[in-house]
């Protein structure tokens, strides 16, 4: 395989998944004014979108509601917006599309349709929720085709590594952003239903919200929110699961196309480190550990790169 197909397959996976979490943490964070403490004003939902998605604006000033909705959904000049990302995952798989299904083929051109011909109008004004609904279900269908129609060889392996990783890392973001809107809403104050408020909303961001009731039986917490988003081993969207799905698939690569004993060391470590990790050796510093820990992540998104891309 060139290594330029491996690239775009990888990144097709990666933009895929992305465009799913940018488009909850949208519905959610947005739809969270509706029933947010008083504290929690329009103003500061909408910045908290802009930092999720890197956007950079002016703490100081009010943000326009269509304006922020329009550039993190719809703008193709803005490349963090979720038409932009989807266009990226289309343009990837095109380059492509002899290697796999029509239907898969089909299936994200549909997606990318949708997203294009969808009136800026409607979606600044009643269209929000209908869009990134319908936005994670053709992510869905698009993963469904992926393990259903194509031949499970590197072609399918690329695609799933770049899901995994994009998983891992849109996780740590939303962590990130969550921490960072507790620490803006609550600075010195113990406001315990306010902090407890925010991490229901990042389950919620996640899906993890009833699944997190079923398996903690008990009030949530930042410590239960955390260990079930980071180090439960059996829920799909935990880091720990994740990262062991990537080891995995980077020891399946590492096979076919000969070993990379770096490569199969980063992956392993980083697997095996969240798997045996215990939120008391987080608990003092959650920033910090999020910070590093994606810093590591990143840095085998650039081993991946090397050993398969270049």
């Amino acid at each position: 395989m060139l290594a330029r197909v491996a690239d775009s397959l990888y990144w097709t996976g990666r933009y895929i998944e992305r465009s799913e979490h940018l488009a909850r943490y949208l519905k959610v964070q947005y739809f969270s004014i509706l029933d947010a403490p008083m504290s929690q004003n329009t103003d500061f939902v909408f910045k908290s979108i802009l930092n999720m998605y890197g956007i950079e604006f002016d703490p100081e000033l009010e943000v326009d509601e269509q304006e922020v909705l329009f550039e993190v959904g719809l703008s193709l000049t803005n490349n963090v917006s979720i038409l932009s990302t989807i266009a990226a995952a289309r343009e990837n798989a095109r380059s492509f599309r002899h290697l796999i299904s029509t239907e898969l083929w089909e299936v994200i051109n549909q997606y990318y349709l949708f997203a294009k011909e969808y009136d800026p109008e409607f979606f600044k004004t009643r269209g929000l929720y209908d869009f990134t609904v319908n936005s994670t279900k053709h992510c869905a269908i698009v993963r469904s085709y992926l393990d259903h129609t194509v031949v499970h060889d590197e072609i399918w392996l690329f695609i799933k590594l770049g899901i995994r990783l994009e998983r891992v890392i849109q996780i740590m973001r939303i962590l990130q952003s969550k921490l960072s809107d507790i620490e803006a809403l609550t600075k010195n104050d113990s406001n315990q239903a306010l902090r407890q408020y925010q991490w229901t909303t990042t389950l919620k961001v996640l899906e993890g919200f009833d699944m997190h009731r079923r398996v903690n039986r008990k009030t949530l917490t930042q410590k239960s929110t955390f260990e079930f988003l980071v180090i439960n081993p059996i829920f799909p969207r935990s880091i720990a699961y994740n990262f062991r799905k990537v080891d995995e698939l980077v020891n399946k690569l590492c096979l076919k196309y000969g070993p990379d004993s770096d490569l199969v060391f980063r992956a392993g470590k980083l697997a095996n480190y969240f798997k045996y990790l215990e939120y008391s050796e987080i608990a003092d510093d959650l920033p910090g550990f999020l910070d590093q820990a994606l810093t590591k992540i990143y840095s085998l998104n650039d081993r991946i790169g090397a050993s398969f891309f270049t």
